[in-house]
């Protein structure tokens, strides 16, 4: 009996070593049964957040404000002048003749002077090329949009390229948790059987090796779908298992 005792306590230590490592996600095998991902129009939706984005908004942004600061250009061509001056004019006479001793006069008023007018120069150059200036920014603001969707577009098709590994992944892993499952219940069943003497030690072993094909092809499918869903995380800026 103790011998059975410390077969079966080794069977049980060994089978817990493949489950001793904790996933991120914390889900046992029951629970990839039904585990659900989220539409992928939700990812597709929630990847507008990402940075990429933004940078490209605000690049094109950018690219408008330089192309209203062209088109504003032509008021560099005019010049308001204006001009004021304010004073005292002042005269002096000096008069006299033979009957008349000589005198000093000085008269003086005072007078404001008011200027308004405007200048126009118009450097040829700028007058001509204007128009392709003012071109080339829209084209850069249309290049700008066009990276913007081309960047989405690829977004999208690595989304659904590893949406699709995690579906299968996902199909995988309720296979092999189901399977898991059933030879962890068969495997306890057999080391009741053991203990009270109707299977051998072969028989328990075969059960035990049953067993860990079933935990390993677990393990290994389970890696593959951690690491879909969280490269998904990643492109569609979506929390799936990591929370």
């Amino acid at each position: 009996m103790k011998l059975k005792l410390v077969i079966i306590t080794f069977f049980l230590f060994s089978c817990s070593i493949s489950l001793l490592a904790q996933d991120i996600t914390e889900l046992k095998p029951k629970d990839y049964l039904d585990f659900q991902l989220p539409p992928i129009s939700v990812l597709y939706e929630n990847a507008k957040a990402s940075p990429i984005l933004s940078y490209y908004e605000k690049k094109k942004q950018a690219n408008k404000s330089l192309m209203d600061s062209e088109k504003k250009r032509w008021l560099n061509f005019i010049k308001l002048v204006t001009n004021y001056q304010y004073g005292i004019i002042g005269n002096n006479t000096t008069f006299s003749d033979t009957n008349t001793p000589i005198f000093y006069q000085y008269s003086g008023n005072k007078q404001s002077w008011y200027n308004f007018g405007v200048s126009v120069a118009i450097p040829l150059d700028d007058l001509f090329d204007r128009k392709n200036k003012v071109r080339k920014q829209r084209m850069d603001m249309e290049a700008t949009e066009f990276e913007k969707e081309k960047w989405y577009d690829e977004q999208k098709i690595r989304i659904a390229t590893m949406y699709s590994l995690a579906m299968r992944d996902l199909a995988l892993i309720r296979i092999k948790s189901e399977a898991l499952l059933f030879t962890e219940a068969q495997l306890k069943l057999s080391e009741d059987d053991f203990i009270n003497g109707k299977i051998s030690v072969q028989d328990l072993g075969r059960q035990k090796s049953a067993y860990t094909t079933a935990a390993s092809e677990y393990e290994v499918t389970k890696a593959d779908l951690n690491s879909s869903l969280l490269q998904l995380e990643i492109l569609a800026k979506t929390k799936i298992i990591s929370k």
